[in-house]
């Protein structure tokens, strides 16, 4: 194999690519990424077996052929290369090892043969749906942080919900103790259902954040879903148990609520925090004669009242308690001027929207006071 490739294309595919490989791993050929190259392309995989990213890229190759070389090296050398062609070539007469050529630098790196790469899912044969790349973005940054990091007893958490109903293409996240979802309206009804993992889709908005002008075709096999666009196709493994029906935590009565400006309620919660205790970071917030109060307390530290300015409430005095931590990451995720806060109690879940389609849940933490 033996091709020429210029390095302003090659880095930033690299950098993507050396994401998804793993660094440490019982099996070493995923820490390498396979180099295919034919008919003036070149295909570059990673894969985990849990994600996958293809990319093919322009090239001018002079002999076919295919090697795996290592995913993270490769890439590091490579973002130190100069602009310019590389001539990337397998060694004879095994060609189990790669040289790389960048004006006087010439380099020879270890290689794998290409047999032992993982094949990739087979989507052949499916019918694909079309979503803008703008709504995945959007849905992306307003759900995925409410997912468990790592939950070891319910994998599922770990993802990212995704289904289609009554027209609306519905994005929700949980890890039991807080919920996102978002609710777009997409006119008509598309065979989705699936629930991918966080980190898929995490990648998957690394990518796109920059091509939201684009329209993204959504292949979903039994196990895998592939979204594919331009030269990239992304892969990832689906969580095949049944979600949970978040429909049950979510209240549906309330007996206050209030509007606030989200950066000032933003602030406050920072302030709050660096006073809040324990590794729930509680922070507790009064609703009463108009005013919301919001209070933080570390006896080793001090304490911190705030008073947040509202633009508008009604209902029952109430008092609850929450994780700042988690204040904080959803209202970085929101994208409204205002946020509505409803109260449905003391113990229960506050419910916190930006708009009618964006729902954000936090559990109350049980206090003695």
């Amino acid at each position: 194999m033996r091709c020429l490739i210029e390095q302003k294309i090659l880095q930033p595919a690299l950098a993507a690519l050396a994401r998804i490989a793993p660094a440490r791993t019982p099996k070493t050929i995923l820490q390498g990424v396979l180099i295919e190259a034919n008919g003036g392309q070149v295909t570059l995989t990673a894969y985990d077996l849990e994600v996958a990213l293809r990319m093919t890229l322009e090239a001018h190759v002079v002999d076919s052929g295919e090697i795996v070389l290592p995913a993270k090296l490769l890439s590091d050398l490579v973002r130190r290369l100069p602009e310019g062609p590389i001539d990337i070539a397998t060694i004879p007469p095994y060609h189990l090892n790669a040289s790389l050529d960048s004006g006087t630098t010439h380099m020879e790196l270890n290689a794998r043969d290409a047999v032992e790469f993982p094949t990739l899912p087979d989507m052949v044969g499916i019918e694909p749906v079309e979503i803008p790349a703008k709504a995945i973005v959007q849905a992306i940054k307003a759900v995925a942080y409410a997912a468990a990091k790592q939950d070891q007893v319910r994998r599922i958490l770990d993802g990212v919900h995704v289904r289609c109903e009554d027209g609306r293409l519905v994005w929700t996240a949980t890890d039991g103790l807080r919920l996102a979802r978002m609710a777009q309206k997409l006119g008509r009804d598309l065979p989705i259902r699936f629930t991918v993992p966080r980190r898929g889709l995490s990648e998957l908005l690394r990518l796109l954040e920059d091509e939201e002008d684009t329209t993204v075709q959504v292949y979903q096999s039994a196990n895998y879903v592939m979204f594919a666009w331009g030269n990239v196709r992304l892969y990832a493994l689906l969580y095949q148990a049944e979600y949970h029906d978040v429909t049950r935590v979510i209240p549906t009565e309330f007996i206050a609520e209030c509007m606030v400006e989200r950066d000032r309620l933003e602030q406050a919660v920072e302030r709050a925090m660096i006073l809040a205790e324990n590794e729930h970071h509680s922070v507790t917030m009064d609703l009463s004669d108009g005013a919301l109060h919001m209070t933080s307390r570390a006896r080793d530290r001090g304490q911190a009242r705030e008073e947040v300015p509202i633009l508008e409430s009604s209902g029952e005095k109430v008092r609850v308690t929450l994780n700042a931590r988690f204040m904080l990451e959803m209202l970085q995720a929101m994208e409204g001027a205002t946020v509505r806060m409803r109260f449905a109690g003391r113990s229960r879940p506050v419910a916190f929207h930006d708009d009618d389609d964006h729902l954000h849940l936090i559990s109350a933490i049980l206090t003695n006071d």
